[in-house]
């Protein structure tokens, strides 16, 4: 209690008081002012923390000190009778009780202030995706409905504008694009895609004239930071880029500094470009592939020197037949593979076409040049996530389990929104025998609509011998095919082909191929696989089914198939032993040579 009444005497106590509450508020000052001369964020950090420790020395200097009408005296000087401290103690309550309500006041501005009235407080530059935003799809005004492929193409040219400004994150636009047609706030969008700010807008289009409404949101305050409306003659469509772009780096000097942005024409054929935003849209969504190339080879025929049309028409090419069952895959890669030369000459190294490149040595089963071309596309690939999940999913399907879940890895951190990310990377964490990692992928998968990560999780329980957990995975797998169930004839014959080995064999001769091998690994029948690979003409590049066992060959319960001749045969066929023979085995996997075959064996993929 002596003690007590001593730090009161002292003002001990109020001086506590007082310095927590002018701390508080200098932190605050600090925080709205810093940013409005471009300090760095660490000073702000700095100044919380010299202050946080400060407050030991004054309390031990009020403790050891008090003010005098002669000034400043060591406590011990001062008699009993002269001491001014309950005067000095008065004024300090007076002080502290002005800087509680100067909080008070601050508090409830924040809290209460009219959306769109109080002056937008810039994130410190420090602060983590500070300078970062996400383009929204602008929302297609035009009477013609197709024109929304032509909005899409406006968002992405200017996303692709916003990307190359340095300092500036831009989200990527598969996950942007994934709430078109959304009610979610901009608060929630910027939480997911984790940046601060949001541009959206719309577009109409009719006939040659074009009106582009834009605006950009910080999305801590869902304060417009800026707003336009841009009507004018596509022929300065391009223009009307550079302007938006320059409007958002002056909104964000704060954070980026001053930026230069310059937007350069990238055909003068301005029917080719309308084109060529509309296959390029399709080709994202994966719809109206044909459509697609018809735009884009109307876009190359129009200018060609076009680099960007002509990249777009090699990838829509090499994707297709994986969309249009009447495709051949042999005429498919030709196409792509002429439509790439012309790429090549114009834009050596973009990513997307190093990363065609490296999908039709895929396919001529040159799988060590496809690797190079893969992890240099990967490497320069800062936006498009796309040749880094192809990267991935190579290193996957040759075994290279470690390399590919770190792949894996940073193609969801660009891309997080994706679900085939997820699922890639759910089947790459199965492989390493992480379960649970494997379980919360699949499951992010699912709901960002990639279901196959579901079902080869499902095969690979019943494999290795889940029954109940197994048809659980299935049965959740199923929830995304709209006409199938457990119940279904087709399912139910599968589940009574567990119990009966020669209801399997039948049941095998029925199932669509290339697309469900793995239901040989669910019934325990990998034998079957075996006998189908051997049979398999690998020869021919029409024949779709020689990749998709492969991103099986490597689960828990698959030991048995990898280590079998007729797995080292096709893997041979196929130009994988090449690689391997290259760029070294699997880890944990030798080569052997038996009398009779050669084959891997694999201990240190046993789990």
């Amino acid at each position: 209690m002596n003690l007590l009444a001593e730090l009161k005497q002292r003002n001990v106590i109020r001086m506590a008081g007082l310095y927590l509450v002018v701390a508080w508020l200098t932190v605050q000052i600090f925080d709205a002012l810093l940013p409005m001369f471009g300090v760095p964020g660490w000073v702000l950090r700095a100044v919380t923390v010299l202050l946080a420790v400060g407050i030991v020395p004054a309390l031990v200097f009020s403790w050891l000190y008090e003010l005098t009408p002669e000034g400043l005296k060591r406590e011990t000087e001062v008699a009993p009778g002269e001491s001014i401290a309950p005067d000095t103690g008065r004024r300090m309550d007076r002080l502290i009780l002005l800087g509680i309500l100067a909080i008070v006041a601050m508090l409830l501005a924040e809290r209460f202030w009219p959306s769109g009235s109080a002056p937008s407080r810039s994130v410190p530059p420090g602060t983590p995706n500070a300078a970062s935003i996400a383009v929204l799809p602008f929302v297609n005004m035009s009477p013609d409905a197709d024109n929304e492929y032509f909005a899409d193409g406006i968002s992405e040219e200017l996303l692709n504008v916003l990307a190359g400004i340095e300092g500036l994150k831009v989200a990527s636009r598969t996950s942007a694009f994934s709430f078109r047609d959304k009610q979610t706030p901009v608060s929630e969008i910027a939480r997911l895609l984790d940046v601060r700010h949001v541009l959206a807008g719309s577009v109409r289009k009719q006939g040659q004239r074009v009106r582009i409404a834009a605006q950009l949101i910080e999305a801590d305050s869902d304060d417009q930071l800026w707003a336009q409306t841009y009507e004018r003659d596509l022929v300065d469509i391009f223009a009307v880029q550079e302007e938006i772009a320059r409007a958002i780096t002056a909104e964000l000097e704060g954070l980026l500094g001053s930026r230069q942005v310059e937007v350069k024409a990238s055909t003068a054929d301005l029917a080719g470009y309308e084109r060529f935003l509309s296959g390029r849209a399709r080709f994202h969504r994966r719809a109206e592939l044909a459509a697609a190339i018809d735009d884009l080879d109307f876009a190359v025929q129009q200018d060609p020197d076009f680099a960007e049309a002509w990249i777009y028409l090699a990838a829509t090419h090499s994707v297709a037949p994986a969309y249009i069952r009447t495709l051949r895959a042999s005429d498919a890669n030709a196409a792509a593979a002429a439509a790439l030369e012309e790429a090549r000459r114009l834009a050596p190294k973009h990513p997307l076409a190093l990363a065609v490149e490296g999908q039709l040595l895929t396919a001529s089963r040159d799988l060590v040049g496809a690797l190079e071309r893969l992890s240099e596309a990967a490497e320069l690939s800062n936006l498009d996530p796309t040749p880094v999940m192809w990267l991935g999913y190579m290193l996957l399907r040759s075994g290279y389990i470690d390399e590919a879940i770190e792949v894996l890895e940073r193609a969801k951190r660009m891309d997080p929104l994706v679900g085939i990310n997820h699922g890639q990377l759910a089947i790459a964490y199965l492989s390493d025998g992480q379960r649970r990692r494997a379980e919360a992928e699949a499951s992010l998968a699912m709901e960002r609509g990639w279901a196959p990560a579901r079902y080869i999780m499902a095969m690979d329980l019943l494999g290795s011998g889940f029954r109940e957990r197994g048809l659980a995975a299935l049965g959740e797998f199923l929830e995304s095919r709209p006409d199938e169930t457990l119940d279904s004839p087709r399912w139910a014959t599968f589940q009574a082909a567990l119990d009966d080995p020669e209801r399997a064999d039948a049941y095998w001769q029925t199932i669509p191929k290339p697309y469900m091998l793995e239901e040989s690994i669910g019934l325990g029948r990998q034998d079957l696989l075996l006998e189908h690979l051997d049979a398999s003409d690998y020869a021919d590049p029409d024949i779709q089914d020689y990749w998709w066992w492969l991103r099986s060959a490597w689960l828990p319960s698959t030991e048995t198939l990898r280590e079998d001749p007729r797995f080292f045969r096709a893997a041979a066929d196929l130009g994988l032993v090449a690689l391997w023979e290259a760029r070294g085995y699997p880890p944990g996997c030798r080569r052997v040579k038996p009398p009779d075959s050669e084959r891997l064996d694999c201990p240190g993929m046993r789990r």
